[in-house]
């Protein structure tokens, strides 16, 4: 089974979290990208690549990430898995900074991110996204 949204009893804790917590997160996310993008039929996107889609996706959130306070804190291609199943597999992992749930949340909302989130789905065969607490300063 492949993830590429946060399901509704997620949303719905992300958000009950926001009420009474406003620490700065890390959104640590486990990406693999498609060889070729898959847009769905009604789709006006070009024909491209997994990547490209990708590309697409962080250029058209790049905006409304950055009113929101995010900062990408580090971005990396695995070359090795030394602890997970064997067929696991992630090309790109990517952390990114918010200020609080509640920015990203509000980021998330916008119609900005949504438009610019179907060339995510286009682009990857998987994801994971961890919502962290950062414990180190």
């Amino acid at each position: 089974m492949s993830y590429y949204e946060i399901g509704p009893d997620q949303l719905a804790a992300m958000e009950k979290f926001a009420m009474t917590n406003n620490d700065p997160i890390v959104m640590v996310n486990l990406m693999k990208v498609r060889e070729h993008a898959e847009y769905g039929p009604d789709s006006l996107a070009d024909p491209c690549s997994g990547s490209e889609a990708m590309d697409r996706y962080r250029h058209g959130s790049a905006e409304v990430r950055k009113q929101s306070g995010a900062k990408i804190v580090w971005r990396g291609e695995p070359t090795l898995l030394p602890i997970a199943p064997k067929d696991e597999e992630w090309n790109s992992v990517v952390l990114v900074s918010y200020p609080n749930t509640a920015a990203y949340l509000k980021m998330r909302s916008t119609p900005e991110y949504q438009a610019a989130r179907l060339h995510r789905q286009a682009g990857l065969d998987d994801s994971r996204l961890l919502m962290c607490i950062p414990d180190i300063e």
